[in-house]
């Protein structure tokens, strides 16, 4: 690959996008927000994060789609890498706390840490699809 195109080696292939991210829509980000805000196992204090995040997301596509002149190849790229990055680090912290939850015997006080670790990814998330639109 000549280094004009170099950069493209970054890029995540499909099949890194976790099984569970794939449905019910073709939005990954979207389904994990789905996931989280209809789990009923978070308060709504990470319902407004999920849907923040979600929002965001949504933000970002439209300000790509819209964009005037239209962003190359490689700047939508590194759009969606900063998503896609973004994406994976929520939806591990939401395994972690689904996942402690779980083994909790389903007592969300045992929980806390996972709780403060899934809303600082959502937040650290939505920051940088925001980012993205700026950068």
């Amino acid at each position: 690959m000549s280094d004009e195109w170099g950069w493209l080696k970054d890029q995540p292939p499909s099949s890194q996008v976790p099984e569970p991210l794939r449905a019910p829509t073709a939005s990954p980000a979207l389904n994990l927000g789905i996931q989280v805000i209809g789990s009923n196992i978070v308060g709504n204090d990470v319902v407004e994060l999920a849907a923040q995040y979600m929002a965001e997301h949504a933000r970002l596509e439209l300000w790509i789609g819209g964009h005037e002149p239209p962003l190359g190849f490689r700047q939508q790229f590194e759009r969606g890498r900063v998503s896609f990055e973004g994406m994976l680090v929520a939806y591990g912290a939401w395994i972690a706390f689904e996942t402690a939850y779980q083994a909790s015997g389903r007592k969300v006080d045992h929980v806390h840490d996972e709780r403060e670790n899934l809303k600082m990814a959502l937040s650290r998330a939505t920051d940088a699809l925001m980012r993205a639109r700026i950068g």
